[in-house]
């Protein structure tokens, strides 16, 4: 299973911090993005069409946002335009979407900044009342990257483990070589009796596809709210799979199906 395919979008979740910064502050526009190998690209925005806005790359020191990369720092500008303590990189975007006043709270997890979430207004004035809101979803936004960095490091420490602790792939790869070399067909024909699969007791496919990630999950230690924050799936549906795989594996727990499912080569 592969890791990127099984984290949640971290796009999504710029994508609803955009729309909760508005409705806390009552702006006119929010935005921002995660940080690349190199730079922070705008990759969601609400109350501006993101085309618009998607060309917008920070790297540190550049722009508004760049000043509060490189200080890790919320900082903002009354007066867009007209700020001289930033660099104007980005003033085609930011002014042609009529954005007069700016504030940018960093992202920062583990001590790196890992992405900028912007508030905007078309009226030029004073965004301190907005500051406190805008810092705090930067800050939950945090939190939620650190919480699936974390999942990340489990699930790929789990994977690495299995693979130490389990010698049979190496053992059936020896039996073969052995069998290969072998002149005594009887040894030969016992030997590939004892590496090949044991006979399915249930049809191929029992599990659906997405009944497999869930036991997968499972099998990795993964709590029911955490598969279903991998999977995009409430906890009542997660809880809904494992009763159909225990049901078809004909076991009674979530741990007796992770054995069985792989008994049977289903995993």
């Amino acid at each position: 299973m592969d890791l990127t395919t099984m984290r949640p979008d971290d796009v999504a979740l710029i994508q609803r911090a955009t729309r909760t910064i508005r409705s806390q502050t009552g702006l006119s526009v929010a935005f921002g993005g995660l940080r690349g190998a190199r730079s922070i690209r705008v990759s969601a925005a609400s109350g501006a069409p993101l085309q618009h806005l998607s060309s917008i790359v920070v790297q540190p020191a550049r722009g508004l946002g760049g000043l509060a990369w490189v200080s890790g720092q919320p900082t903002r500008v009354h007066d867009y335009g007209r700020a001289k303590e930033i660099t104007h990189d980005f003033d085609a975007q930011i002014l042609g979407e009529g954005i007069a006043s700016l504030a940018v709270a960093p992202i920062v997890v583990d001590l790196q900044v890992r992405g900028l979430l912007y508030a905007g207004s078309r009226e030029a004035g004073s965004l301190d009342s907005t500051m406190a809101s805008l810092t705090r979803v930067a800050s939950s936004v945090a939190q939620e990257l650190h919480v699936r960095d974390l999942v990340d490091e489990r699930v790929e420490l789990r994977m690495r483990q299995a693979v130490v602790d389990d010698p049979a792939p190496q053992l059936r790869a020896t039996l073969q070589q052995i069998a290969a070399r072998t002149r005594d067909p009887e040894t030969a024909r016992e030997l590939a009796e004892l590496v090949a699969p044991p006979p399915p007791s249930v049809p191929e496919g029992a599990l659906t596809r997405r009944q497999r990630d869930v036991l997968s999950l499972v099998a990795y230690g993964l709590t029911n709210a955490q598969i279903g924050a991998r999977l995009s799936l409430s906890e009542v549906t997660v809880k809904s799979y494992l009763r159909a795989i225990m049901s078809r594996l004909s076991v009674r727990t979530r741990g007796q199906a992770v054995i069985e499912a792989r008994r049977l080569g289903l995993l």
